[in-house]
């Protein structure tokens, strides 16, 4: 057993007492005008490795700080209160006392005026994240002198998170966030961090930054806000009309699959959407459902329980 003196304990404690609050700092000094517009909960899964657990819980730790003390925008946040999300990184393997390996899963969802339910605005996963990261060691964002892959991949999904939410509340009003992503992914590339790349990869966060960018697929930005403002927000007050809303986002998704078909922008809504869209549709008439169906069916091919459900309710 490994005795620490209370000497040492105390050392300790003021040295992540120091690098926490420097993180708040950072912040502070840099963003005191801005809004602190996310409500994260943040899990580090580190059960595949083994040593230092402490290391893990002192990640977790300053994660949850880097993102929600965090002044990422000089926007208030909107009406529905700060947006709800998650990020849960799995430590899969460590290939030096700084180095890991892992999956993160990024979430986010926002409030639907009149209900309890929430509608999901991101759901994506990062299969294969390799950063660094030591105990204790100060989280700084600063797009112009980015540290790390661990900071610019949080910044990033930040910005994917805020550019979202914007936009299913204000036609195009995510524009400010998803041109960060864009800095961001451009000043990273000299570092050649993996999950970056700008050719080769349409799943890469460059790719995803360049086609929430791109004028040609300014249709599914606009999209994005009927879906949300004019479709599901409205649901409550009058069902019938919101619901052929949120269907008119088939369409323009359909036309972005035919353009691209490996499009990132058709992966990430059908991650968010494909299940809410299809209990929508569920409820309209059969040859609406059948169109529907045929339409997602194309698209999505390999998401047979969401179809299937959908096909159960043409009969």
């Amino acid at each position: 057993m490994k005795i620490i003196s209370k000497k040492g304990a105390t050392v300790r404690h003021k040295f992540m007492k120091n690098a926490v609050f420097s993180v708040i700092f950072w912040f502070i000094a840099v963003g005191c005008t801005m809004a602190q517009n996310l409500n994260a909960t943040v899990s580090v899964n580190s059960s595949r490795i083994q040593g230092n657990r402490q290391l893990f819980n002192t990640l977790e730790e300053q994660l949850r700080i880097f993102i929600n003390d965090g002044k990422w925008t000089d926007t208030h946040p909107p009406a529905h209160g700060k947006i709800d999300c998650s990020f849960t990184l799995v430590v899969n393997e460590m290939s030096s006392p700084s180095s890991f390996k892992g999956e993160l899963q990024v979430q986010a969802r926002r409030p639907v005026p009149g209900a309890s339910y929430k509608t999901p605005l991101l759901n994506y996963r990062e299969p294969s994240f390799l950063f660094d990261y030591m105990e204790y060691q100060s989280l700084e964002f600063n797009p112009d002198n980015i540290p790390n892959n661990l900071v610019a991949t949080i910044a990033f999904y930040v910005y994917l998170i805020l550019g979202l939410d914007y936009d299913s509340t204000s036609p195009l009003g995510g524009t400010d966030c998803f041109r960060q992503m864009q800095i961001i992914a451009s000043n990273v590339q000299s570092n050649n961090w993996s999950g970056w790349e700008a050719f080769g990869s349409e799943r890469s966060k460059y790719a995803i930054a360049v086609a929430f960018n791109e004028p040609v697929f300014e249709d599914y930005r606009r999209m994005w806000y009927d879906y949300h403002r004019a479709g599901l927000d409205e649901m409550a007050a009058n069902r019938e009309k919101g619901r052929q809303k949120v269907v008119t986002s088939l369409p323009v998704i359909s036309s972005i699959y035919d353009r691209r078909s490996n499009s990132v922008l058709v992966t990430l809504f059908g991650n968010a959407k494909l299940d809410e869209l299809v209990n929508v549709v569920t409820d309209m008439p059969v040859h609406e459902k059948r169109a529907a169906y045929e339409t997602l069916r194309n698209i999505y091919p390999t998401q047979t329980a969401a179809l299937e459900r959908l096909q159960r309710t043409n009969r």
